[in-house]
């Protein structure tokens, strides 16, 4: 996923477009070398194949001390990387018109200690204990793009209580040691309140955490979600109408199969190659159901959401189960918000692999932060890119 492989035709329009997209991302950096270096180091995760490591974007331009002003740029200049984050949020907010924040949590394997935020944990994924980072990343997501716009490492305890680690690291003071549930909810409050942004459902895929604390988390601060889980939970059908009886605690993927005979077929888009092409038929049913997760807000009683399943043919055996607090969707309507996390899960290998997510090795807390905005940044300009020329055009 290099500059190398785009068309003959984008080649042409690449650098012009380059050069608008960096001026209007950057335009909150000060001095005009921190300008300089923001453009180079977003050339190398565009350009370099591969690793991305500071020796290698450097390379990209001569001059002496290259690379020592491009480590010292991204580890220890004070450029506010979250100002970034909200300048490319707010660009696109426009160019591509988000229906719905997806959060993912992220796991970022370390070969060594040293990296800020890093522990030896069992990941689930992997089957092992690994040194890793923990991540979780926000991404605004339509039904054919998503993007990065903030993320956030969750640093454990044997980093937040060590005050030689902090110090090393320069991690903030008001940086304390969060669950995943905690940092979702955080993040994304913070967006709500602070990035100017319209509010949008929250989807995340919370088989792998705590569906309960993660549903209390999002209600406590007002935050509307889409949360897929397991279809082992608990759920009371609320609706006498519901077949099982008004009432019964039963799991959820059994009270989806039972409406499975009255699902309603609702039209889903479908990436082919990267490409939007015709709507594919998926088949959904909701239902209103009490759950044993609470939070201090909700009136007395068990909180009542709404039960979503989908099948992407009649014929699949088990549905995808998902729980929201939006009473006032169609089922066809929530599916195409639930499913935006499909969309982020395809992009996220370019993210990762491509882009060079995984590859800072610095130290540092401010580093990282500078590291990742800077690949969000990459991905929004490669989206754009892959677009036609008078897409851009229209909004660089």
């Amino acid at each position: 996923m290099g500059v190398s492989s785009v068309s003959s035709e984008q080649e042409k329009v690449s650098s012009e477009f380059f050069a608008r997209f960096c001026g209007m991302m950057f335009s909150s950096l000060k001095r005009r070398d921190q300008r300089r270096w923001a453009r180079l180091y977003l050339r190398g995760l565009l350009s370099i194949e591969g690793r991305k490591t500071m020796r290698g974007i450097a390379s990209l331009e001569s001059g002496p001390a290259v690379e020592q002003s491009l480590q010292q740029f991204i580890s220890q200049s004070p450029w506010g990387w979250m100002t970034v984050r909200r300048t490319l949020a707010g660009y696109l907010e426009q160019v591509i018109r988000p229906i719905a924040l997806v959060v993912e949590p992220l796991v970022i394997p370390k070969s060594g200690d040293h990296s800020v935020g890093v522990e030896r944990r069992f990941v689930r994924k992997l089957g092992r204990l690994a040194n890793c980072q923990q991540v979780v990343g926000v991404w605004l997501a339509s039904e054919q793009e998503a993007c990065p716009i903030d993320w956030r490492l969750i640093l454990p305890e044997s980093w937040t209580g060590d005050p030689g680690r902090r110090r090393r690291a320069g991690i903030p003071d008001d940086e304390v040691s969060l669950s995943v549930e905690e940092c979702a909810a955080e993040v994304v409050a913070g967006i709500a309140s602070a990035w100017g942004l319209r509010q949008r459902p929250v989807v995340m895929d919370a088989r792998e955490i705590d569906i309960g604390r993660m549903i209390f988390e999002f209600s406590e601060r007002g935050i509307p979600f889409v949360l897929r889980v397991h279809d082992s939970i608990p759920v009371s059908p609320s609706d006498p109408r519901i077949p099982l009886g008004m009432g019964r605690r039963i799991q959820a993927g059994q009270l989806i199969d039972a409406l499975r005979d009255v699902s309603r077929i609702v039209e889903a888009p479908r990436a082919v190659n990267g490409a939007v092409s015709a709507s594919r038929p998926a088949f959904a049913v909701s239902a209103r159901v009490h759950t044993p997760f609470r939070s201090s807000t909700a009136e007395a009683g068990e909180p009542t959401l709404t039960l979503l399943g989908a099948w992407t043919v009649p014929e699949q055996r088990s549905a995808s189960v998902w729980l929201s607090n939006i009473t006032q969707l169609p089922p066809g309507a929530l599916l195409r918000v639930a499913q935006t996390a499909e969309r982020v899960a395809r992009e996220r290998a370019g993210v990762t692999h491509h882009l060079g997510l995984r590859d800072f090795e610095g130290r540092s807390f401010r580093g990282w932060h500078h590291h990742v905005t800077l690949v969000s940044a990459a991905h929004a300009f490669w989206m754009m890119l892959s677009n036609t020329g008078s897409q851009l055009s229209q909004f660089l």
